[in-house]
């Protein structure tokens, strides 16, 4: 009977402290966390990679019909360019190497690699967690700087 009160006094439901937003999802160690961050971070440089994709086929479509939508945007950031939204040879020639570097370095290999291998990884062998769960984490941060500034 001592025994059983003395199991219940060491309760799980006050193991671990709430943590707040920051470090729940933004400095989280956690193996999971950081795959899902992987894998949300990759989709969403796939969605650019596919909209560059977009501006070039219509581009080919209508060589020398300005672009609907962001015709007068992309006149305004990419002045002589894109001349009155109509995209010219040189700027297609910057998509077309943005939307290759985007969809395979920053979109498909972390998507397949990082984002499975960080999520399904120590699930699979057993293990709490990954091994060095803070050096995984700023890899996470390190992936996600670059990509903000290549784009």
């Amino acid at each position: 009977m001592e025994s059983n009160r003395m199991r219940s006094d060491f309760g799980a439901k006050d193991a671990h402290p709430k943590l707040d937003f920051l470090r729940t999802y933004v400095f989280s160690t956690d193996h999971k966390i950081i795959g899902l961050q992987y894998g949300i971070t990759a989709l969403l440089f796939l969605l650019g990679g596919f909209f560059l994709m977009m501006l070039m086929r219509w581009q080919l479509a209508y060589p020398t019909k300005p672009i609907p939508v962001f015709g007068s945007l992309l006149a305004k950031t990419f002045g002589k360019f894109a001349s009155n939204g109509v995209v010219s040879p040189e700027l297609y020639y910057s998509f077309a190497t943005m939307h290759g570097t985007i969809m395979v370095f920053l979109g498909v290999v972390p998507l397949g690699f990082a984002a499975f291998g960080n999520y399904l990884g120590p699930l699979q062998i057993g293990a709490p967690d990954m091994a060095l769960p803070r050096v995984n984490m700023l890899s996470y941060q390190a992936y996600f700087i670059g990509g903000v500034i290549l784009l």
